[in-house]
């Protein structure tokens, strides 16, 4: 906390009139930064006609700049565990992106881009969050996700299913 009063050039104790410990500053943080990346998705969805096309946009742009997130990836690539709980790991992050995955699928099913299935948006808003958790803690799959391209027909392929529900599945 002392490094950061520094680096905003404010004093400790005026740091923690604002947040109590540094887990409630790296909440705070955490989820300021989740809503900057879902406005740059919501930008790269916007320019798609379908559902399936503006997920797999959204999909991309999002794990696309938590790869190249200077902290996220410090986090990552230095392997510091109290701050990768705090951020990518913790419930509050995953609760904050389904809730903003939910926003989205309330949107596209007003404007009638998305019909209401069988699912659960809340279990598919989950799911998609901690997939793109997983490639951005271990990017390295069984198959490739190294270009915007590659990363748009996994999201069709594999995320829009989870939205749309998959017929047939679990069934007799």
């Amino acid at each position: 906390m002392g490094e950061i009063a520094v680096r905003a050039n404010v004093s400790r104790a005026s740091l923690y009139r604002y947040f109590a410990s540094k887990d409630e500053l790296i909440r705070a943080w955490t989820s300021r930064e989740l809503e900057r990346i879902f406005a740059e998705a919501d930008k790269a969805a916007a320019e798609e006609q379908t559902f399936d096309d503006r997920l797999a946009a959204g999909f991309a742009s999002a794990l696309v700049a938590l790869r190249v997130h200077p902290v996220f990836r410090a986090v990552v690539v230095g392997n510091n565990t109290q701050i990768v709980r705090s951020t990518l790991e913790s419930a509050e992050a995953i609760d904050h992106a389904r809730e903003l995955m939910l926003e989205r699928f309330n949107e596209a099913v007003h404007a009638g881009r998305l019909s209401v299935g069988q699912f659960d948006a809340s279990v598919a808003g989950e799911l998609i969050a901690r997939i793109a958790v997983s490639l951005t803690i271990a990017p390295e799959t069984i198959g490739r996700l190294d270009t915007d391209e590659d990363m748009r027909e996994f999201a069709v392929r594999y995320i829009a299913p989870l939205v749309h529900g998959v017929e047939g599945v679990g069934t007799d």
